[in-house]
């Protein structure tokens, strides 16, 4: 495995919408449209359901352009083969009011959604963007990083949040458990 990774910035913004609209998402359809938007906004869920897929495209765009939007993006040579969404936890609004509580004071980074194209699953993708984001979190001086992975019992394409395991992998540790989500966090100081 020779894969780069690279920072979302503006220079390659249209690379992440081509990834994420040239991709099969028959397992999940909700997620075609959603261009990592969803917790990005704090719209209901009906508001949400019905925005369009140009519409967040547009805005992935458009807050990709001001630096709004953050992630890593995989690559084989030239080809894009893996997406990580990872910012500021403050930027995720339908994260952050749920987790005030336990990021009190402290610079807070976290990853939420992953999404490997289907010829690099079971690769180490996903592992490599997290190990990539938890470098580059440091070095950005940040104190945690967060993650929800989900544990259920459903195909592994559908876990977008990434597995326990490369978590754990990673030194995170479990601080809480709600249903079937895991709130794992890493110290980074």
């Amino acid at each position: 495995m020779n894969y780069t990774v690279k920072p979302l910035d503006s220079s390659n913004g249209e690379v992440f919408t081509d990834f994420l609209g040239n991709l099969d998402f028959s397992l999940t359809p909700h997620w075609a449209t959603c261009f990592c938007r969803f917790y990005y906004s704090d719209c209901s869920i009906e508001e949400w359901a019905a925005k369009s897929g140009e519409t967040n495209k547009a805005e992935a765009l458009e807050d990709i352009r001001k630096g709004n939007m953050k992630g890593y993006l995989a690559f084989d040579g030239d080809k894009c083969i893996g997406w990580c969404s990872a910012n500021d936890i403050v930027r995720f609004p339908r994260l952050s009011e749920d987790v005030s509580h336990l990021i009190e004071g402290k610079r807070t980074g976290c990853t939420i959604c992953y999404v490997i194209h289907p010829e690099y699953r079971r690769q180490g993708v996903a592992r490599l963007l997290l190990h990539y984001a938890v470098e580059d979190f440091k070095q950005k001086g940040f104190d945690h990083l967060l993650a929800f992975p989900v544990v259920a019992d459903t195909p592994a394409e559908t876990h977008y949040r990434g597995s326990v395991n490369m978590y754990l992998e990673n030194g995170f540790q479990e601080i809480g458990n709600q249903d079937n989500v895991k709130a794992m966090l890493l110290e980074l100081n």
